[in-house]
């Protein structure tokens, strides 16, 4: 729908200042509406702003399809590291939320972050090329887990998750003071990993309420006033939205290619 949109403004925008009526034979047709009809203003007011809105809500919606793959990515990463190899024992209690597939032991969280490097060491002593930000020392998801390339993978990957949210870089001086205090207390960080989670999954339901919230803003508002102002579709929603007469199907009969 989105693009049938699109398609119309570029269209519209093409041919602005071009456009004749239409031969009127047919229910469909695109025309020329006149001055008492429609506000030839409050058209060309709509239609700037369907494009302020549409391709600035472009730009976020690219970022986020970039980033929900690499997240999926992830995701089933860690769903493949469920029988790595672990020294056993008592678990830490790690929350269902995080999505985890199994819980972490305590000897194994002890093992990553009772070593004797600290976070700067880590990140000189393992640089990632080409990493701008690891050049900075900030602590990459590559340093932490060649410097932990011995241990169970899916507790390396846990606690840089901890320290971080939704991405593979993290402050180095957050990163010492949570691996500080997991030292002290191994079993921390299953509330750590708990809260990095929900700020992970708060950020990604905003992004996607944002965008669904510009997509309504942009074409259900502005390209509807813009280029249909008299559709009378969205008078009962959603009830109407597929009536043949007044709804989607009926869009094109209600078509204003310009005003005069």
């Amino acid at each position: 729908m989105k693009a049938i949109f699109v398609l119309l403004a570029v269209i519209s925008w093409m041919n602005a200042s071009a456009f004749a009526p239409l031969p009127t034979s047919g229910a469909t047709q695109a025309r020329l509406a006149p001055l008492n009809v429609v506000d030839a203003e409050a058209v060309g007011v709509a239609r700037t702003a369907f494009y302020i809105w549409f391709f600035g809500a472009s730009g976020g919606a690219g970022i986020a399809r970039n980033s929900f793959p690499r997240m999926w990515t992830d995701f089933r990463a860690i769903q493949t590291m469920e029988n790595s190899p672990t020294k056993g024992g008592e678990t830490i209690g790690i929350s269902p939320i995080c999505l985890y597939p199994v819980d972490l032991a305590v000897k194994d969280v002890e093992a990553i972050v009772k070593k004797p490097l600290t976070v700067e060491q880590i990140v000189n002593k393992y640089p990632v090329e080409g990493n701008f930000l690891s050049a900075k020392g900030y602590l990459t998801y590559k340093a932490f887990k060649a410097a932990n390339a011995k241990e169970n993978p899916l507790v390396v990957r846990a606690i840089f998750d901890s320290l971080n949210t939704n991405t593979d870089v993290c402050n180095p001086e957050t990163a010492q003071e949570l691996l500080d205090s997991y030292k002290k207390d191994p079993r921390s960080l299953a509330n750590a990993l708990l809260q990095a989670k929900l700020r992970g999954y708060a950020a990604i339901f905003g992004i996607l309420f944002l965008l669904a919230l510009a997509d309504w803003q942009a074409i259900l508002v502005h390209a509807r006033e813009g280029w249909f102002p008299e559709w009378p579709g969205l008078e009962d929603f959603p009830s109407t939205l597929f009536d043949p007469n007044y709804g989607i199907p009926a869009l094109p009969k209600y078509f204003v290619a310009d005003v005069e």
